[in-house]
């Protein structure tokens, strides 16, 4: 009981879902029924844009939504980190997050106060092969927004005292990032795979780089690519043609066309097989990567070799998650992705599993590799990949920022514009030995790259075992991937924490690739940052007003919250809870999972719980857990950031789900940094922090809150998603929310 007793390790309040997790076993009897046929293919028509080129090259897409009042843009260059000079890897990076910090005519905080003031939004982000800027606004505001778009990406200030703040910022991401095993073994996996060509090395730079990066290189980066004729525009919302295509022609038509110089970049390595151990001794499970060297986006034989890489780990078939979890049950989920960008492109198998069981996951992995090449596949696992692909196409095509992505995919890709609408017949078209022609063309078992972060003393000897006798051993600490060796070997410079991989597929994920992974600082960091920065303060009151106002939230005394709760475990675990919440300090949770009652509660400083088997101190760590929460709690955090007794630091805006989220850190002395993801709105669309894992050691956690309702004056969440390294732990949904009412002391008092 003690285990189950776990899962509720962290109490709640309006918006803090349970956190925590432990193995619990459960019984139940699973149905037996084959899951239904997929409901038939229905017809999709590509709904009508516009494609236009201005005299100075600019390319503009015009894409018209009168359901709702409002105008989003989308403005991309061509160019990223592939473009960043030798030795000043970041520049990219670094030119995207001072775009929207200040021009020759306003400043950062103007800017932001700005486009506040109408209500929109205006972000900016960087990838591999491209650089953007999104904003949104309302169509009374469209010319507005859009002479503000003109003016940062034309004018950017580059200001010395912002240059090296946002340095400061990269470079803490970079020291915790390089902490991470999802984090480092993704990246590393890219440097095996593409050497030392761009799309190998860090996309963020590093510390070291970072600091030989000078204003001049900026702005002679920012007059190289940043030039109308090496940009598109999308224009999409409730607009007519004739007003979108003049406004993008006044405020974009004077800007000269400059020609751009060619990209020159050394080739990939050729695969070779190599398997990289990384150790990092308190892991307590490793992380897996599995690839080579694959094909760009334009290839011809990239609809075929997707839908390849679909069975072998994607959506619709994905023997990995068969033969890893659903036969074996050694890792709670496994897939396999294509990463096609402009220059090259690659396939990941990835998952993660205990470190007994390492040398076996890998064993499988590969073998499915070598199946994948050697045996023509089921027509019903082809059926099943194609129906997943071909059946989504509707939601791709369903908003128009999703018809703007499907031709800005293909105008930035250079592809044949009419195969828009025919990807549905494209994709049912593709037959088995089509899949077996590409799998055996590009998959080579035997020079596969292999990534494995964990502790490496706790699997090694599996590997030789199994035949894996080739093997690099690298502690974290020396990871240094500027180096040929992957060695750091006589300058003792922080750990190098590249770019992230991005985290969508194919196309869709090279044109949203700016989203950055989850970082935390330490709190001694976060204190030394500017606490007074404005555009923070800016954004802090807008999020203070949306959730109700100083005044209400101060006025919240209590909170009794019902919830109905499903624990995603190898089987679903459903449970109701009823939390009550005094604040400051003091909460309780009842909880009832299949019919066993528990209770945690928090009182002061002291915590203690009730299981079946009586009434328990609560254990240090879980004290600690709870602690936390309570100090992370929205209302009171919120509180005490508006009053100067927080930390509170804007960070570089994220690409979430299609939309674009500023973001906010918040920390201080006794509370470690929480990061939240602010949608155009002002509600807290997503929050993140470290919390306590399984085995007692820090995890990242981020919560995804929506459905947000007013109760007494304020807005609460009524849904909320925890998730673990981008894993669904929880699901909570409220049912019923009270505020204020009189609640017994007793109730947080341990019993006798």
């Amino acid at each position: 009981m003690r285990a189950l007793a776990r899962l509720w390790a962290l109490g709640f309040g309006l918006s803090i879902v349970l956190v925590g997790s432990a193995s619990a076993q459960v019984t139940g009897v699973w149905p037996l029924e084959r899951p239904p046929r997929p409901l038939p293919e229905r017809q999709v028509k590509f709904p009508p844009y516009e494609v236009r080129t201005l005299a100075n090259g600019m390319q503009v897409v015009v894409v018209l939504h009168h359901e709702q009042p409002a105008v989003s843009m989308r403005l991309l260059v061509r160019a990223g980190s592939a473009q960043d000079p030798e030795g000043k890897t970041g520049i990219s990076n670094l030119v995207s997050a001072l775009l929207d910090q200040g021009t020759t005519t306003k400043t950062g905080e103007q800017i932001a106060d700005q486009i506040d003031t109408i209500g929109g939004a205006l972000g900016a982000g960087a990838g591999s092969d491209l650089t953007f800027v999104n904003a949104i606004a309302m169509t009374d505001s469209f010319g507005v927004v859009m002479d503000l778009l003109a003016d940062v990406v034309r004018n950017p200030a580059f200001a010395p005292e912002e240059i090296e703040r946002q340095k400061q910022q990269m470079v803490s991401s970079l020291q915790v990032n390089g902490e991470d095993p999802d984090y480092v073994a993704s990246v590393l996996f890219d440097r095996l795979v593409y050497g030392f060509h761009p799309y190998g090395l860090p996309n963020a730079g590093t510390p070291e780089t970072l600091s030989k990066i000078t204003r001049e290189d900026l702005q002679a980066f920012h007059a190289r690519y940043f030039v109308p004729n090496n940009m598109i525009l999308a224009i999409v919302g409730d607009v007519t043609s004739d007003m979108a295509f003049a406004t993008a022609e006044k405020v974009f038509g004077s800007w000269p066309r400059v020609e751009v110089p060619p990209t020159k970049t050394i080739d990939p390595p050729p695969p070779t097989r190599r398997i990289v151990v990384v150790d990092k001794p308190d892991a307590v499970q490793t992380e897996i990567r599995v690839g080579m060297l694959a094909i760009p986006r334009k290839h011809p034989d990239y609809l075929a070799w997707d839908l390849a890489v679909k069975i072998l780990g994607g959506e619709g078939a994905n023997r990995l998650h068969n033969v890893l979890r659903s036969e074996r049950g050694l890792t709670y989920g496994a897939s396999a992705d294509t990463e096609a960008r402009k220059q090259a492109g690659d396939f990941i198998a990835e998952t993660d599993t205990r470190t007994e069981t390492t040398g076996e996951v890998l064993r499988l992995m590969v073998d499915e590799f070598s199946r994948l090449a050697r045996e023509r596949p089921f027509e019903r696992e082809l059926a099943g990949a194609q129906a997943y692909l071909a059946g989504s196409f509707p939601l791709t095509i369903e908003t128009p920022n999703d018809i703007a992505t499907e031709v800005l995919n293909v105008l930035f890709y250079e592809l044949p514009v009419d195969e828009i609408g025919t990807f549905p017949q494209r994709v049912q078209a593709v037959t088995p030995d089509d899949i077996l022609r590409v799998a055996r063309q590009y998959v080579r078992p035997d020079r596969l790259s292999i990534v494995l972060v964990g502790n490496a003393r706790g699997f090694v000897s599996q590997l030789r075992a199994l035949g894996f006798t080739q093997y690099e051993v690298i502690p974290i600490h020396e990871l240094d991937l500027m180096s040929a060796s992957l060695r750091r070997e006589t300058r003792p410079v922080a750990a190098a924490a590249p770019g992230p991989r991005p985290a969508g597929a194919g196309v869709d994920r090279a044109l949203v690739e700016a989203a950055q992974p989850l970082a935390y600082a330490p709190a001694a960091a976060q204190s030394a940052r500017s606490a007074n920065d404005p555009a923070a303060t800016v954004l802090l009151r807008r999020v203070v007003e949306m959730k109700g106002g100083l005044d209400a939230l101060r006025k919240v005394r209590t909170v009794v919250a019902e919830s109905e709760t499903t624990l995603h475990m190898a089987k679903p675990l459903a449970s109701t809870t009823k939390t009550y919440v005094a604040y400051p300090d003091k909460f309780r949770v009842d909880a009832n999972v299949q019919g066993v009652e528990m209770i945690q509660a928090y009182n002061s400083g002291d915590a203690w719980i009730r299981d079946p088997g009586g009434v328990h101190d609560a254990p240090a760590a879980m004290r600690d857990d709870f602690a936390s929460s309570v100090r992370r709690d929205t209302i009171p955090m919120l509180i005490a950031a508006s009053e100067g007794k927080l930390a509170v630091t804007l960070l570089p805006e994220e690409g979430r789900d299609g939309r674009v989220l500023r973001v906010l850190e918040i920390a201080g002395e006794q509370m470690k940094p929480v990061r939240l993801f602010i949608d155009q709105q002002g509600l807290i669309a997503r929050q993140t922090f470290t919390a306590a894992g399984p085995d007692g050691r820090e995890i990242q956690a981020e919560e995804a809150l929506s459905d947000y309702r007013k109760v007494e004056g304020v807005m609460v969440p009524f849904k909320a998603e925890l998730m673990h390294g981008g894993r669904l732990m929880i699901t909570r949904l409220l049912t019923n929310v009270t505020v204020n009412s009189p609640l017994d002391a007793s109730l947080f008092s341990r019993p006798q």
